[in-house]
């Protein structure tokens, strides 16, 4: 009976099938009984993980940068789960400096000695960016802050030192003192596509 079995699970045929006969054949032989206990109890450990690594596969598509596996749960979720977010990219790691915090510059800079991913950008936008009314104009974008609260809206420009967030950067992420950004604060920034493929940003607080 074992020998029928182990051919009925390696030709891949109905399992469930045999097992039901199998258990009506097994009346009384607790020995058989045990082993067709067994051989439920890995069929249905085996399936469970293959839906986990299923699942993990399905996550781990929309993962760019392998440094994503360091981010915050809390982060991990607002842009995988609720903005339904693919293609992260770290752009850029750096401490926040006096003129970031300036209402006058009114910018979060992104210089080119911290950036760390040129990917987050479509040949479309790099187009706009690199001409130059684009360029002063900008492309407007949605971040998510360290706070974690409502996106916000900002404008990505292309400058000679680098790109920059901008418009309404100070009042909008600075100003909120929920986001905690003061002079020395390291924060990693990340870009990310949301269902309409629209380039999004999110700002986190190392």
């Amino acid at each position: 009976m074992a020998q029928e079995l182990n051919g009925e699970a390696a030709n891949g045929e109905s399992f469930e099938r045999f097992l039901r006969e199998a258990g009506e054949e097994a009346k009384g032989n607790e020995i058989l009984k045990l082993f067709l206990q067994s051989w439920r109890l890995v069929r249905d450990l085996v399936g469970k993980r293959v839906a986990e690594v299923a699942t993990l596969m399905e996550t781990e598509e929309r993962v760019v940068n392998v440094e994503m596996l360091y981010m915050p749960e809390s982060l991990k979720n607002r842009i995988i789960q609720e903005e339904n977010g693919k293609d992260v990219v770290l752009v850029m790691s750096k401490k926040i400096g006096k003129t970031d915090l300036n209402k006058n510059d009114n910018r979060l800079l992104i210089p080119w000695g911290n950036l760390r991913d040129y990917s987050f950008l479509n040949q479309e936008e790099k187009t706009i960016l690199d001409s130059q009314k684009g360029a002063k104009k900008g492309i407007e974008v949605s971040v998510i802050p360290p706070s974690l609260e409502s996106n916000v809206k900002l404008k990505l420009k292309k400058w000679k030192t680098g790109y920059c967030l901008t418009e309404k950067w100070h009042s909008l992420v600075v100003n909120n003192q929920e986001n905690g950004l003061e002079m020395g604060v390291t924060v990693n920034l990340w870009s990310f596509r949301n269902n309409s493929s629209e380039l999004c940003f999110a700002l986190q607080k190392c």
